[in-house]
């Protein structure tokens, strides 16, 4: 049974399932860009503020996509794989609405030079982003739009990654299954 800390901000509880540290798998397409099978990790935090810390790092896999069995849970699966080289890291904040109970509002940042806003709903044990705004550098990744879905399905952290980017309309680009490694409330 899942129990809100009393250390948790109320204005989190919401989003108090996300909380921890999560390690899994997932694969990843995208036109331009070649199938591959990826390590995901994700932190997901509060530190008391009206808001939770996320920062997630997806690392490349030696292993060919093709040959992961991709129904197993997050913890079993990411250990069939071995690290190539980091593929991309995003950490921002994600914090309940102020002026409705259940919509959320995030804004992550990647050190490719994008910034990008997202409202979003979450109703546990899930959670649906969609972005609001994309900003980029001059050499910024050519990210126009995406979203993201979350889930909670037999104790692991589903999710599905889409975006629309380098002229292409809105596709999947990354899914995965993320097992829980601690709890951090």
């Amino acid at each position: 049974m899942f129990e809100i800390p009393d250390n948790l901000a109320p204005e989190t509880y919401p989003m108090a399932w996300l909380v921890g540290t999560w390690r899994g798998y997932g694969m990843l397409g995208y036109p331009g860009i070649d199938d591959a099978a990826i390590i995901c990790d994700l932190e997901i935090h509060n530190d008391g503020g009206p808001y939770l810390t996320v920062t997630s790092t997806w690392t490349l896999a030696n292993e060919n996509p093709d040959d992961i069995d991709k129904e197993l849970p997050g913890s079993v699966g990411v250990s069939q794989l071995t690290e190539n080289r980091r593929w991309q890291v995003a950490s921002g904040y994600l914090r309940q609405s102020p002026e409705k109970e259940g919509d959320v509002e995030a804004m992550i940042a990647t050190p490719d030079g994008r910034v990008a806003l997202y409202i979003g709903t979450v109703k546990a044990p899930r959670m649906t982003l969609i972005s609001d705004a994309m900003v980029r550098s001059a050499a910024g990744a050519e990210v126009n739009a995406s979203s993201l879905q979350v889930g909670l399905v037999e104790s692991d952290l589903l999710f599905a990654y889409d975006m629309a980017a380098f002229g292409e309309e809105m596709q999947s680009y990354a899914a995965g299954r993320l097992s829980r490694v601690r709890e951090d409330m």
